[in-house]
């Protein structure tokens, strides 16, 4: 039977350990890049949640979101709605600055259109 080990000092929160963790191990820039997809579709689902199955926020350039798309629909309605969500980006408590949409149709398609 194995005995139970007394811990010493207090307990730390896992969530407090990932970043510490993917810090050492160089992963940092990839869980910087996860929080900023999570709040990127934590936005689509308030703004248009029909869209967040069909758009994927995959990077930053400049300042501008760079968001890959399914479709030329959702390429659309991304641009028509492209000030709302920058907007409602810069201001989320997560986000950060964007001042605009960058929007690629599929994956790893060559279609660019800047909002």
């Amino acid at each position: 039977m194995a005995e139970k080990r007394e811990r010493k000092g207090r307990p730390q929160k896992l969530g407090a350990l990932i970043p510490e963790a993917a810090r050492a191990l160089g992963f940092e820039e990839e869980l910087e890049r996860s929080r900023r997809a999570r709040v990127f579709q934590e936005i689509l689902i308030e703004i248009a949640p029909h869209l967040v199955p069909r758009c994927r926020l995959v990077g930053g350039e400049n300042g501008r979101l760079v968001v890959e798309v399914d479709d030329r629909a959702t390429a659309q309605e991304l641009h028509l709605r492209s000030a709302e969500i920058t907007g409602a980006y810069s201001s989320h408590p997560r986000g950060a600055r964007a001042i605009g949409l960058t929007v690629r149709i599929g994956r790893g398609g060559e279609d660019t259109e800047r909002h």
